[in-house]
C-alpha cells in the first residue's frame, strides 16, 4: 500500500510523495489466536502489510527464516522463561549408528566403549544429536545448553572443540560439523 504523502523529519508531509507501506512478518504457529491476532489486527489497521510464517522460528531451531530480511519488522511470540539448560530437562536416549547416548546413566558410548566427558560436553552432544543435521547458531546453543546469557559465544566454540577431540579418539570426531556463517550441526552420516 502506498501513501500519497510522506512525513519529513520536521513532521511536514510532502504532497505527491509515495511511501512503501511498512512490511511486517509474524512468526507464530498459531498466529490467528489471541493475543497474536490482536497484534496483527492493530498492525493492519495502522496501514502495515502483514505476512504470516508458520511454523514459528522456535520450530526451526530458533532461526529466522531467510525471507525475514525482506521485512521492516519481525514479530515473534515472547518465549516463556526456560526451566533451565537442556541438562536439567528430561532427555531421551539417542542411538545413531555407532553412537549411543544413555541419558539415565549420563554416558556416551561409541562401538560399545564409553567416552568420558564433562556434564556440559554431554549436554551439548545430546542437544545436537537430538536434532540430527539441523544447524544451530552459537547463540541458540547458549540458550539451549547453558540456559544463560552470561557466557559468550566463545564458550560454545571451545566446548565444540573439546567435544570433537573426545569423539575423535573413537573415530567419530567429524560428527560435529561447522556450517560456516551459520553455526554447528550434528552430522548423522558421520557415525554410521
Amino acid at each position: 500500500m502506498l501513501d500519497d504523502q510522506v512525513t519529513t523529519k520536521s513532521g511536514v508531509q510532502a504532497a505527491g510523495s509515495r511511501v512503501r507501506a511498512t512490511t511486517v512478518l509474524v512468526l507464530d504457529d498459531d498466529a490467528r489466536s489471541s493475543p497474536v491476532s490482536d497484534v496483527i489486527q492493530a498492525l493492519e489497521s495502522a496501514g502495515m502489510s502483514v505476512d504470516l510464517h508458520t511454523p514459528s522460528h522456535r520450530v526451526e531451531g530458533g532461526l529466522l527464516p531467510p525471507e525475514a530480511v525482506r521485512y521492516d519488522i519481525v514479530v515473534m511470540r515472547p518465549q516463556m522463561p526456560d526451566a533451565g539448560p537442556a541438562s536439567r530437562r528430561p532427555q531421551e536416549d539417542i542411538e545413531i549408528g555407532r553412537l549411543r547416548i544413555d541419558t539415565q546413566r549420563r554416558m556416551v558410548i561409541v562401538d560399545g566403549a564409553s567416552v568420558r566427558m564433562s556434564a556440559r560436553e554431554f549436554s551439548l552432544l545430546h542437544y545436537l544429536a537430538s536434532y540430527p543435521d539441523a544447524v544451530f547458531s552459537r547463540e541458540a546453543l547458549l540458550r539451549a545448553v547453558w540456559g544463560s546469557s552470561w557466557r559468550t559465544e566463545g564458550s560454545v566454540t571451545e566446548y565444540v572443540r573439546r567435544l570433537r577431540m573426545l569423539l575423535a579418539l573413537s573415530g567419530i570426531g567429524e560428527c560435529i560439523v561447522t556450517r560456516k556463517g551459520f553455526g554447528y550441526a550434528f552430522d548423522s552420516g558421520a557415525v554410521q
